[in-house]
């Protein structure tokens, strides 16, 4: 369309919009004057920044609303999104394990020739050195939030024993934590017991007795446990075990060793499920006002076997363990008033022949800060007394345990122990010392001395050339 033509349409247009409001007095010139001016304006560029909206006055609301509806929204920025925490994995929580253990560098040492196990019989263990070297690794962690594992390893080379080269898995242990339950699966060990000089109620796992002759040192037993803690009523604790640990002697090359050896290849059970035999233990333990207290029973393969004199193929003797199924009832309990611990443990057992019972009783009283020093000094007075006679290895029937405990709360922890058994019936003494004393954050210096001198016909008769002197270098991480 020419452009003259359009804009004769746009005042024409306007003309006749204007002749609706103009006055009926204006002439056609006036009126073709004011089109010209209203043409103008519209030319007019709009200024900068300024959208002109042609809408007539008379745009109804239902027209604004549809308007608007038409026009897009404006989109809205989205959100940031918060960075979701994350989830610890099990194999972060195995990174932050705790890995612990140490290494040891033994020597014992033998003043005095060994004996021979019967007179014009040849000696196996006439030396007076013996060194062994030993390694117990151990890693620990957080599996959940209620659960931890533990797995402790331990394996020793001796010089002289192969009995006491041996390996063993002290713990391989899963516990898991439910307000007051507590329930754990593997191979564990677990300790009862509140007196110094013998544990009589110690009796879930077996005694690593190639390790050392003082029955402290135990070996791993796979169990279930599960246990029920209550503020009032105490902790209730029950033990399922099974695969009992023979007890292994030192062999015949060992110091100090029987002088018959006990032939584990031919050992007897009683239970036909021989080792497989489920053993049961419940334990109830409370604590109220400085006593400690502790109600024990146990079902099942004994852990000391009874020893018969027989003779192999070939005639030689040995010693043939048994191990009976018995039951067992048990009481531990230690009041703490001032500087005083009275201590008791005592046991019944049936199975081993006739029931019997046991008991080993006393008292530790410790002077601290002794004379205006730092050092504590600890005196112990303790009873052993055992009614069985029933071919069970045991040393401490009826006997005095008297000693006395150094700790000098040094920056080394440096500590001494020295004590002595004494039989009341034919005076037979055993003495035994331990120091120990740590370097730095991670050496450790152990001495231990062991002393016989018997009387008699005593059974420790056998060890008269077997006192020793043993050093432990321990590396510790």
């Amino acid at each position: 369309m020419p452009a003259s033509l359009a804009s004769w349409l746009l005042t024409a247009l306007l003309c006749l919009g204007g002749a609706t409001r103009a006055s009926a007095q204006e002439t056609p010139a006036e009126r073709m004057e004011e089109a010209d001016e209203k043409v103008r304006e519209l030319q007019e560029p709009a200024p900068e920044g300024v959208e002109l909206e042609l809408t007539s006055p008379e745009t109804t609301k239902d027209e604004a609303e549809w308007k608007d509806a038409e026009e897009p929204a404006a989109e809205e920025a989205p959100a940031e999104e918060e960075p979701e925490e994350e989830r610890e994995t099990f194999g972060d929580r195995f990174k932050r394990g705790d890995l612990f253990g140490f290494f040891d560098v033994q020597g014992r040492f033998f003043p005095q020739p060994a004996l021979p196990p019967a007179p014009g019989a040849p000696v196996l263990n006439d030396y007076w050195f013996n060194g062994s070297l030993a390694w117990e690794p151990g890693f620990f962690m957080n599996v959940t939030d209620y659960m931890n594992f533990e797995l402790i390893l331990f394996g020793r080379v001796d010089q002289h024993d192969r009995n006491r080269t041996h390996g063993d898995i002290r713990e391989a242990f899963f516990e898991l934590f439910f307000n007051e339950w507590t329930f754990g699966f593997g191979v564990h060990k677990v300790f009862w017991g509140v007196t110094e000089s013998r544990h009589l109620v110690d009796i879930i796992n077996q005694t690593d007795l190639v390790e050392d002759f003082d029955t402290d040192i135990k070996l791993g037993q796979a169990m279930i446990t599960t246990s029920y803690t209550s503020e009032k009523a105490g902790t209730f604790s029950l033990f399922v075990m099974s695969w009992e640990r023979p007890l292994v002697f030192p062999g015949p090359f060992g110091r100090p060793t029987l002088p018959i050896p006990v032939d584990n290849d031919i050992r007897i059970y009683e239970s036909r499920l021989k080792q497989g035999q489920i053993s049961t233990a419940f334990r109830w333990s409370y604590a109220v006002a400085g006593l400690d207290l502790g109600l024990s029973y146990f079902f099942g393969t004994a852990r000391d076997p009874q020893l018969f004199l027989t003779t192999t193929g070939a005639g030689v003797p040995v010693f043939q363990p048994v191990y009976a199924l018995i039951h067992q009832g048990g009481l531990d309990a230690q009041y703490t008033i001032e500087g005083w611990l009275l201590k008791v443990e005592s046991i019944v057992r049936g199975g081993q022949g006739p029931t019997f019972g046991a008991i080993t009783g006393g008292f530790e009283y410790t002077f601290f800060q002794a004379n205006g020093s730092v050092v504590d000094v600890g005196v112990i007075l303790e009873y052993n007394y055992d009614g069985r006679d029933n071919n069970t290895f045991i040393l401490f029937n009826n006997d005095f345990f008297t000693g006395m405990r150094l700790t000098l709360n040094d920056v080394g922890s440096t500590e001494f122990l020295i004590g002595a058994f004494i039989d009341t019936e034919d005076g037979t003494v055993f003495i035994a010392a331990e120091a120990a004393r740590r370097f730095g954050e991670n050496w450790k210096i152990l001495l231990e001395g062991r002393g016989y001198i018997p009387q008699g016909d005593n059974v420790l008769e056998f060890f008269r050339n077997d006192s020793q002197i043993q050093v432990d270098i321990e590396f510790r991480y």
